[in-house]
């Protein structure tokens, strides 16, 4: 019974490398651009949001951005300081579509700077004493 074993799993390994090998001469390897920090490059630039960060409570809570052109964003990198639900403010950063969040809530917008323009009706959210997330 184990030489019989042994048969088939050398049987496999044999079919299964020459297998290896004829898909590696018929198919080209497509590699993704890398940028310089070894992060995958993505095609959009750097662009400049304006309008509003909200906090949404579904999905245990998060905070998401609708410009002044009523596109939907989900935040990500979004300084502690900011995290106001109502707060008006210019981002600048871009979106990435690489990653797929479970907000369901637009375009996942990578924030590199914001810039306060009005802060009258800005509160925290109305939560618990846990701690709120920016993804």
């Amino acid at each position: 019974m184990g030489t019989f074993r042994a048969l088939i799993l050398t049987i496999a390994m044999i079919c299964g490398l020459t297998a290896c090998a004829d898909s590696k001469e018929s198919s080209p390897v497509n590699q993704d651009p890398v940028s310089q920090n070894n992060k995958p490059a993505t095609s959009a630039a750097s662009a400049v949001y304006t309008g509003t960060i909200v906090y949404k409570t579904f999905e245990g809570g998060f905070f998401a951005f609708i410009s002044t052109d009523n596109k939907r964003y989900t935040l990500r990198h979004l300084p502690e300081s900011y995290r106001l639900d109502g707060l008006i403010v210019e981002i600048t950063g871009s979106v990435n579509k690489d990653i797929i969040t479970t907000t369901q809530f637009g375009d996942l917008l990578e924030v590199d700077a914001v810039k306060v323009l009005d802060d009258r009706h800005a509160r925290p959210p109305e939560s618990g004493p846990r701690k709120l997330k920016s993804l």
